[in-house]
């Protein structure tokens, strides 16, 4: 089924998309396109525009060719050809600007011409390229009735630069059949001189003519030639023409390649097409589309001749009313399918609440039955208070230094056996471990010595003192008081 193009800009394929190229001439159009690595040639004739549309629509048709990106060259004849001084313009103005410049120039409006191009090789200046839109136009809207799409457009002369050498500068001397006779030069591929030759009849090399028109022709166009190669050579000293490539529709491009080659004195050659089916020039440049050349990058396709995406049709808008009416239903279907999910998942857990809540009530009349009398009660509470009583007693008992059950009678009498004529006791504090002692002293040494003699005895031994104070009285005699570090708990005391 063929898609709707409201839909077809959301899909898009992700392949690459082919290409296929078609040069436009003023006699005839020519197809090329390649297909299993094979390129596929064909021509229709065709003189004006209505024809123009007629042929491509038959060549586009016959090979089936759809979604294409087209490749457009226009033929010598439908543009015109333009050196001019470079402006002051940003590359992405050019194409805008470039109509209104070169106004004086052609006899078309600026509104009615496209035009793009390149800096030229010679003397620092701009070559221009323009076309009429109306011979544009009809040939953009009838590759996309066939349901191809114009990608790029360029012109004949440029692309004649895809059949030379990169690195050198070559002059072409070419004819397309019925059309005259043209000599291009190109520096590295970018076009950069074209003129015609007249005065000369086809063929060139005359079959049934005498040697000596042969002759007088072939010399008459060789001087047209060397005339063209000398102006060539003090223009280009960098990169002079060092070969003539021959490709003319008519002629033995290598007989006359030969005869040229005796009265020049560059090298001549026939052109050697890239495939054995590119017979025709009108073939070689349609088959040269497919090449960008660097340096002369030129498209004739602006934004101006691009189509206008209408949005807004009639198409568009039943589309877009149909894609909002599935939207819409099927928005509608999912919701009621969530709310049947969500109606199964509430009775489910309705039904389990339920069965739950049964379950509650019978425990609960089993715990009826299981409570226990007032008396019962009352007595286990009497008891609880009892045990805490009885709780606080023994913490108050543990609280009691084990020194303290034992009394203080030992270490009395080790302090009275640790007595010696040195020292007097006038007064003893004592709590649990603690004990502070003062008195008065024969001498300060004395104190000292005294205490070091605690360690023989069993309740003395574990004794410690933090603040030792040494004094004398009123009668000049040493007292001392001992001090030891007291517990906040204190049970019992001495004096």
């Amino acid at each position: 089924m063929k898609k709707h193009p409201f839909f077809s800009r959301f899909t898009k394929n992700k392949k690459q998309t082919p290409v296929l190229c078609l040069a436009v001439f003023p006699e005839s159009i020519t197809l090329a396109f390649e297909s299993k690595s094979l390129w596929i040639v064909d021509n229709h004739d065709a003189v004006n525009t209505a024809q123009r549309e007629s042929a491509i629509q038959a060549l586009l048709a016959k090979h089936q060719l759809v979604g294409f990106q087209v490749k457009l060259v226009i033929g010598h004849g439908l543009y015109q050809s333009l050196l001019i001084e470079k402006p002051e313009i940003p590359q992405d103005e050019l194409s805008t600007a470039l109509p209104f410049l070169i106004k004086d120039l052609v006899n078309e409006s600026p509104m009615e011409l496209v035009a793009d191009g390149f800096p030229a090789p010679l003397k620092e200046r701009l070559q221009v390229f323009a076309a009429g839109r109306k011979n544009l136009e009809p040939l953009i809207k009838v590759i996309a009735k066939a349901g191809s799409e114009v990608s790029s457009i360029s012109t004949e002369e440029v692309q004649w630069g895809a059949l030379t050498s990169p690195s050198m500068s070559q002059l072409i001397l070419h004819r397309r059949e019925n059309a005259g006779l043209q000599l291009t030069a190109f520096k590295q591929q970018v076009m950069c001189f074209q003129r015609q030759l007249r005065g000369v009849s086809f063929p060139l090399m005359v079959e049934n003519g005498s040697d000596q028109q042969v002759a007088l022709q072939l010399d008459s166009l060789a001087l047209e030639l060397q005339r063209s190669l000398d102006f060539l050579s003090a223009q280009l000293r960098n990169h002079p023409i060092s070969q003539l490539l021959i490709s003319c529709d008519g002629e033995d491009d290598t007989a006359l390649a030969q005869a040229l080659s005796q009265r020049l004195n560059v090298k001549v050659v026939a052109i050697v097409p890239p495939s054995d089916v590119l017979l025709s020039n009108a073939s070689r440049i349609a088959w040269a589309a497919s090449h960008e050349i660097k340096g002369a990058a030129l498209d004739l396709y602006t934004d101006s001749l691009k189509p206008k995406t209408q949005l807004l049709t009639l198409r568009n808008i039943m589309a877009s009313w149909l894609m909002g009416g599935i939207l819409m239903t099927s928005l509608f279907g999912w919701q009621q399918w969530q709310s049947y999910v969500v109606e199964q998942q509430l009775a489910a857990e309705q039904s389990r609440l339920s069965l739950k809540q049964g379950e509650i009530n019978r425990l609960k009349e089993s715990l009826s039955q299981h409570l226990p009398s007032e008396v019962k009660v009352e007595l286990a509470g009497n008891l609880e208070q009892h045990v805490a009583t009885q709780q606080a007693t023994l913490n108050a008992i543990e609280g009691h230094d084990s020194s303290l059950r034992v009394g203080f009678s030992g270490m009395l009498r080790e302090l009275s056996d640790a007595a010696n004529g040195d020292i007097s006791l006038s007064h003893i504090h004592a709590t649990g471990q603690s004990l502070d002692l003062s008195g008065v002293a024969r001498s300060p040494e004395s104190v000292p010595s005294w205490i070091q003699a605690f360690k023989d005895y069993e309740h003395l031994m574990d004794r410690r003192f933090q603040v030792m104070s040494l004094g004398r009285n009123d009668k000049n005699i040493v007292t001392f008081e001992l001090q030891a570090r007291r517990v906040s708990k204190a049970v019992g005391e001495v004096k």
